[in-house]
């Protein structure tokens, strides 16, 4: 390789380099600017980016000059700060959820949430997936009243629901084998994005809090700082309520952000995910970008009994399956 040409691979690569750690470090300022905040959920895509990087600089540009050693320090820096984020998402990290033990006493609560996609028109698949696996709450957003209507054959299996079909991708439908005690259709930031809470009877145990959020995504014509907001006014209130209480839906964000973070601080609920995987549920159409945004958090009544992630049938989404065991 020629001299000019091999300064000139240098340099890209130096600024490459700096992309990365610059990229990696977003994440850790609190900025409410919707394009910086969307650093925040590629922590694993950037670890592979580093981790190739690493590669090409050790094996292929070499270590002998000053600074090819500091570019491969930025880039161990920075695969360091990726991977203190996807860590406790993994199989080797402790669990935020214990697993049920075989005999123990509990009720079985189980879920089918997801993000549907307005405009896909698939219905099919879902009322499939639900007949499948007959869960005892399906919760789903991006609801309008095309789907409202399609799903109405699932309706005898669940007698309590209440839907709020709308056509602008804030729609809610709720489904439910337990009678529902108390619904509160409420907009807690946005007078134009909806969340529910309802309490609901499971039998022998306290009423269960069920809150079905689904805040706007990072975008110009959505503060982020709104995201944050409804999160957080949802933990307080999450946390100050003794019986059962589930918070779930696509809360557009990552469970290794500080929102999320401060989420589980505030609330004192617990993430099933930890320490068994990051279930990606978007971008189901795109393998190279996905992330964990659709999400479901518990109080210390519950156990796990299963999580799975289904397939997407239309959607940009992957909807999750969730078995929980409400301790006895």
């Amino acid at each position: 390789m020629s001299g000019t040409l091999m300064n000139w691979t240098t340099i890209i690569f130096y600024i490459w380099t700096a992309g990365l750690v610059i990229g990696t470090l977003i994440p850790l300022v609190r900025e409410q600017t919707y394009w910086l905040r969307a650093w925040t959920y590629a922590r694993l895509q950037m670890l592979v980016m580093i981790t190739v990087s690493t590669i090409i600089l050790i094996v292929w540009l070499g270590l002998d000059s000053l600074g090819h050693k500091v570019a491969l320090a930025a880039l161990v820096f920075s695969s360091a700060i990726c991977l203190y984020d996807i860590y406790p998402f993994t199989p080797l990290a402790r669990k935020h959820v214990r697993s049920i033990k075989q005999g123990e006493p509990h009720k079985a609560v189980s879920m089918l949430i997801g993000n549907v996609l307005m405009d896909n028109d698939n219905y099919d698949a879902m009322i499939k997936k639900v007949q499948t696996h007959n869960p005892d709450i399906v919760f789903l957003v991006e609801t309008n009243s095309d789907w409202s209507k399609a799903l109405e054959p699932i309706a005898a299996d669940y007698p309590y629901s209440h839907c709020l079909p709308l056509e602008d991708y804030n729609g809610m439908l709720f489904y439910s084998k337990f009678p529902i005690l108390n619904m509160q259709e409420r907009y807690l930031v946005q007078d134009h994005i909806p969340s529910l809470t309802l309490d609901l009877d499971v039998g022998e145990h306290e009423p269960l809090r069920f809150y079905g959020v689904h805040p706007r995504p990072p975008r110009p014509e959505d503060d982020t700082a709104d995201l944050d907001k409804e999160l957080l006014f949802v933990a307080n209130e999450a946390g100050h309520h003794l019986s059962p209480v589930i918070v779930t839906g696509d809360l557009n964000d990552v469970g290794w952000s500080s929102t999320t973070r401060q989420f589980l601080r505030v609330s004192g609920l617990l993430d099933p995910r930890r320490g068994r995987g990051l279930y990606n549920s978007y971008n189901a159409k795109n393998p190279l970008v996905r992330w964990p945004l659709d999400h479901l958090f518990h109080s210390k009544h519950f156990a796990l009994k299963k999580m799975k992630r289904l397939d997407a049938s239309g959607s940009d989404h992957f909807p999750l399956l969730i078995e929980l065991a409400l301790l006895r």
